[in-house]
């Protein structure tokens, strides 16, 4: 014997007689009806809203469909005893795509991941969504992942760093949505490694040339000296741009030659913990310049585009929109130079002064070698092998 009997609908008591004017279907209607079945031994009664139903004809009609929704939800693993947890499992497996990456969404701003991130995976993600339109997320598969990103090479949106993008995004959504319990295996795994664009893309964060780096700074002191600071602090701390903006007066202590990083704008937030690091002795007479003890311990350090230091936090692309404005204006804005190149222009320097790896990748707070040495990757050419002389053999 199976789980269940088959479902049968009951309409009460047999009608033997029918009143003038009336029907045997409107008497029998007058009964209460209900569906009945046995599942795993126990008795099963469901009567919906069928005995609220005054028309006879629309009474018959709704008991056949409650008749056939049950037998059609528990061929498909529906337990009466346990409603609540089957419901649960029919939403997830008809969550749509687009459902799944509002889900996501909440999911990032939960755990508090910055709006950049964020936006950056939706761009993504909601593209994947307009090319599938009507997919459940459950019925997305490796093959529609590589179609899609063929597309996008094919009609030339993505270069060869947004295909990079896009499959490190879509394999995180898709691990996410196996911790909402919206599928259970990843699709992106077993991804062909060899769709790749050949689209050249521009650089980014292109380390300066000497002369350049000269010529950016002489403007910047004469023309923009919020400018000038913010990058040559991105220089000599490494700290991030947006770790920057969200210092204030606070945390920077020249007495104790440190400067204070709060959880609260840092980028990596495994741990809750405050971040100290040591200020240069380079650095620290641009910080002396700024009389920090004229300002409100809450002041942002970099607060103000006219004094510097001021009372709120400037827009996180104000930094970034004024060197490129100078970029564009000394003529030097088609080189890939940006913010981080003077993250990058720091690193390959004080390698090439003889700083080992792991003290570059402790100055930069990075937890791994691997990410350090992307610093380094323009290194070669700033080294000179012309006058080196290869040994004899």
């Amino acid at each position: 014997m199976g789980k269940y009997t088959t479902p049968k609908l009951y309409t009460g008591k047999v009608i033997t007689s029918v009143p003038k004017g009336s029907s045997k279907l409107k008497e029998l209607a007058k009964n209460i009806w209900y569906v009945n079945y046995t599942y795993e031994g126990k008795q099963i009664r469901v009567k919906g809203d069928l005995n609220r139903i005054k028309d006879a004809s629309e009474k018959e009609l709704q008991a056949q469909v409650l008749l056939e929704s049950i037998k059609q939800d528990l061929a498909n693993g529906y337990n009466p005893n346990n409603e609540t947890q089957w419901v649960a499992d029919r939403i997830k497996e008809t969550c749509s795509l687009s459902k799944a990456i509002i889900l996501f969404k909440d999911y990032h701003v939960r755990h508090q991941s910055r709006t950049k991130t964020v936006g950056t995976y939706m761009s993504k993600l909601n593209a994947l969504s307009a090319f599938y339109p009507d997919i459940m997320v459950s019925e997305i598969t490796t093959k529609n992942l590589q179609s899609f990103i063929k597309s996008k090479i094919n009609d030339a949106t993505y270069g060869q760093g947004s295909v990079k993008s896009a499959k490190r995004i879509f394999s995180t959504f898709f691990n996410v949505c196996i911790q909402l319990e919206l599928i259970k295996t990843n699709p992106f795994a077993g991804f062909d490694s060899k769709i790749k664009s050949y689209k050249e893309t521009k650089e980014q964060h292109v380390p300066f040339s000497d002369e350049d780096l000269g010529t950016i700074l002489n403007y910047l002191d004469v023309n923009d000296k919020y400018c000038a600071f913010f990058c040559r602090m991105i220089y000599y701390t490494c700290l991030r741009p947006n770790e920057i903006r969200g210092l204030k007066v606070q945390n920077v202590e020249l007495s104790k030659n440190s400067i204070t990083i709060p959880a609260s704008v840092k980028k990596v937030t495994t741990n809750n913990e405050k971040e100290i690091i040591e200020i240069n002795e380079s650095f620290k007479p641009f910080l002396e310049q700024l009389n920090l003890n004229q300002y409100p311990s809450d002041y942002f350090l970099t607060g103000s585009t006219t004094n510097i230091v001021g009372e709120k936090r400037v827009g996180e692309n104000t930094p970034y929109n004024k060197l490129i404005s100078t970029l564009k204006k000394l003529e030097l804005n088609d080189k890939g130079y940006d913010l981080y190149s003077f993250k990058h222009t720091s690193n390959i320097r004080k390698y090439l002064n003889g700083w080992t790896l792991s003290e570059i990748m402790k100055a930069n707070r990075h937890t791994s070698i691997s990410t350090t040495e992307i610093y380094l990757k323009k290194l070669g050419q700033f080294v000179d092998i012309k006058t080196k002389a290869i040994p004899v053999i």
